[in-house]
């Protein structure tokens, strides 16, 4: 088939130049046709990576949240009585609950909202935290984070919760972590249990992914040491991407579970996300009525022919239609997992490593300060982002050293250039 061999060209033609950490995983449906590992789980201790390793996922984790708040709405709706059978009903009862507020689902006296729930619960929709339009202030990109801790969901809430709304909801894009954390407490508000423990039985064990988890508490490191899930999982490495030639050193300063949560605390394999895309693409997740919900292009994002659904990023070809992915990092740790539906390809990149922005962020709040205030906290790192490469050259070069990322997106470019792709 072409698509084989354009995909085992390009792979070829990159990786003896690369020095990779993690794992590549491409298939067609079912079938692998590409699948391998690179370098270290732990480097002190010599551990290469493995099919078997385990890593931390980062946003991919948004998709998974998404589902389960679809389907717990779903069982809702069925629990009230309309007929399974009755797919127009389910689908306007699910969407109007949609439609509802967030303080409907977390109240007034919600212990999350810690005695002062913040006037934009009342106006911010589930269907606007979903695809990023709620205008809630990113968490993650306001001005001391890194340097702030969390022990409860409520102290993460009141670190957000009392900033303005960055727009009216509703009315652009503009991606928030903080729109997810909240997602992850509305679902268990909704199935009156813990979302890691609904994911756990409503996805992970039905659909034999006995690798995966959600994790709520611990670094990476201190999950390793005192949770039996996570006995495969790898340690996490990053490099200074200001330096040429730079070399991977542990993080040490990991970032504790309990502040991704639903918007990015997911471990996970490259064999076990296979799996889910299997299943969430083929109706077996939630019924496709629901999945062609979750897969519209709600929104454009910032990027050309880039658009959201619900925790998925719907992304549109000339040559193969549209398709879905979503990128994810966090510290120490890279991820990508893609699906192409004209050609029911699957590609999975997970890495236990990423760069270090550290010495630049002085540089960076500076530059992100002189943009103009009419742009949200996203567009400003999109423009950041650009200026920084721009800058230091590099950047790039050790990105081209160490990132599969890079060898994914060689694959779909050049999956667009031909017609006949079998």
């Amino acid at each position: 088939m072409k698509i084989k061999k354009t995909i085992h060209d390009v792979i070829n033609g990159l990786l003896p130049t690369m020095e990779p950490n993690g794992t590549l995983l491409v298939a067609l449906n079912e079938e692998i046709i590409y699948k391998q590992c690179f370098g270290f789980a732990d480097m002190a201790n010599k551990t290469l990576v493995t099919f078997d390793t385990q890593f931390l996922a980062g946003s991919v984790t948004k998709q998974f949240t998404a589902a389960a708040i679809l389907k717990a709405l779903l069982d809702i709706s069925l629990q009230n009585g309309i007929d399974k059978n009755d797919l127009a009903n389910l689908k306007n009862n699910i969407q109007a609950k949609l439609a509802h507020a967030v303080a409907h689902y977390l109240p007034q006296e919600h212990p999350l909202w810690d005695g002062l729930m913040p006037s934009w619960a009342k106006r911010v929709t589930l269907h606007q935290l979903l695809i990023h339009s709620s205008g809630i202030s990113n968490y993650t990109g306001l001005p001391d984070f890194e340097n702030k801790a969390f022990p409860k969901p409520s102290d993460l809430v009141d670190f957000f919760k009392t900033h303005d709304l960055e727009f009216n909801s509703g009315e652009k894009f503009s991606y928030s972590n903080s729109g997810y954390f909240l997602l992850g407490i509305i679902a268990q508000q909704i199935t009156h249990q813990p979302l890691e423990s609904y994911l756990q039985t409503q996805f992970f064990a039905p659909f034999n992914m006995h690798a995966s988890f959600l994790a709520t508490q611990h670094t990476a490191k201190e999950l390793k040491q005192t949770d039996s899930r996570a006995a495969n999982l790898a340690c996490g490495y990053q490099f200074d991407m200001t330096k040429p030639q730079a070399n991977l050193i542990e993080v040490k300063n990991s970032i504790s579970m309990q502040i991704p949560g639903a918007a990015g605390s997911l471990v996970s394999t490259a064999s076990d996300l296979l799996k889910w895309n299997n299943a969430l693409y083929t109706g077996k997740i939630i019924p496709l009525f629901l999945l062609d919900l979750m897969l519209k292009p709600h929104i454009q994002t910032e990027q050309k022919n880039a658009y959201y659904g619900y925790g998925i990023e719907v992304l549109k070809s000339g040559s193969f239609g549209e398709y879905y992915t979503h990128r994810g990092g966090i510290p120490g740790f890279h991820s990508k997992l893609t699906f192409i539906p004209s050609l029911q390809l699957s590609m999975i990149v997970l890495e236990n490593l990423h760069e270090d922005k550290s010495r630049l962020m002085p540089e960076i709040e500076r530059m992100r300060a002189a943009l103009p205030t009419t742009l949200t906290e996203s567009e400003k790192w999109q423009e950041v982002d650009k200026m920084i490469a721009g800058k230091y050259p590099s950047i790039i070069e050790n990105r081209q050293r160490y990132e599969l990322m890079l060898v994914e997106e060689a694959i779909i470019e050049a999956l667009s250039v031909f017609e006949n792709r079998i």
